[in-house]
């Protein structure tokens, strides 16, 4: 299994939020030493116009071996959702969209559009001015976990990013509120009801990761998990949250969004396809292959 992605995609519709995310994605070309393609789906009849602005668009790029523009044509999350499809060693890099100032009940976020149909991992930014630094080294990598349906994947691709990075791991997980549905639910599966169960069920988890010296902290936290996960994030201190697509996604009736506590978050979020379609990212695919079984751990396990 591939340790690094070789290949950065960019999508972008040239907006402010494009380019203010081009130190960022700068930042990683250099550090994983990746091909770097950047990516605009343009509307049809509109090719021309998107040709010249994807030319003019981080002009820089041109100077990576083996940069690429790529242009595409039709609705937008189709277009970025095919060109990832043959490309498994990708990482997809989304910045948000603009901010208008103004209530926008009919916007359709095509992030959670993208989230749900690609099989690539997606790091998607913060707002300008919440991007945090560079965090080449250092800093705090958090991981959500909603529910023991949590993929083990995902908390060993977060623990082995977090040791790249030289960073603290954090395990965020919201216990729900005691209720009558809850407690029939409980009869029927191993869910834990109180905050020392859900501490007890992380340690369990924490002891099958490979890293030995790994610095671990738990955070749990009781009521509705949309709320109280920016607490959460806000107590880790967190640059970085893996999490599940399907923690990241909202769906409604009519049209699907981020979880407004995560698209506000000043972390750069690294959303996981199921793991049926998973691949490794920012070097976290192919660490624990060679871990030995029964390996004592020894690292600190902190439960905050």
């Amino acid at each position: 299994m591939q340790t690094t992605p070789t290949h950065l995609i960019f999508a972008t519709n040239f907006s402010e939020t494009c380019h203010a995310a081009i130190p960022t994605v700068a930042q990683l070309v250099d550090r994983l030493r990746a091909r770097l393609t950047i990516l605009h789906v343009h509307a049809k009849g509109k090719r021309a116009q998107a040709q010249q602005s994807l030319d003019a668009f981080f002009a820089e790029a041109s100077n990576y071996p083996g940069c690429e523009r790529a242009l595409a044509g039709g609705p937008a999350a189709a277009g970025i959702v095919s060109f990832c499809r043959s490309r498994d060693d990708a990482l997809l890099i989304m910045p948000p969209s603009e901010r208008t100032g103004l209530p926008r009940p009919l916007h359709v976020s095509l992030r959670a559009r993208v989230l749900q149909r690609v099989a690539t991992p997606m790091l998607t930014l913060p707002y300008a001015d919440a991007i945090p630094r560079d965090g080449a080294v250092g800093g705090h990598v958090a991981c959500w976990i909603t529910g023991r349906e949590t993929s083990l994947e995902s908390l060993r691709d977060a623990a082995a990013l977090a040791r790249r990075r030289g960073a603290d791991l954090h395990l965020l997980h919201v216990v729900p509120e005691i209720s009558e549905g809850l407690l029939v639910d409980s009869l029927f599966n191993d869910k834990p009801l109180s905050e020392d169960a859900a501490a007890s069920w992380l340690g369990d988890l924490v002891q099958q990761l490979p890293d030995e010296d790994l610095r671990v902290r738990i955070h749990v936290a009781v009521g509705n998990p949309r709320r109280e996960i920016a607490g959460l994030l806000k107590r880790a201190c967190a640059d970085v949250l893996v999490v599940e697509h399907d923690a990241v996604v909202r769906r409604g009736v009519w049209r699907s969004s981020l979880q407004s506590a995560l698209a506000k978050t000043p972390c750069v979020l690294i959303c996981l396809p199921p793991p049926h379609l998973r691949r490794p990212i920012l070097g976290a695919g192919g660490d624990h292959a060679d871990a030995t079984p029964g390996r004592r751990l020894a690292r600190r396990l902190l439960r905050v």
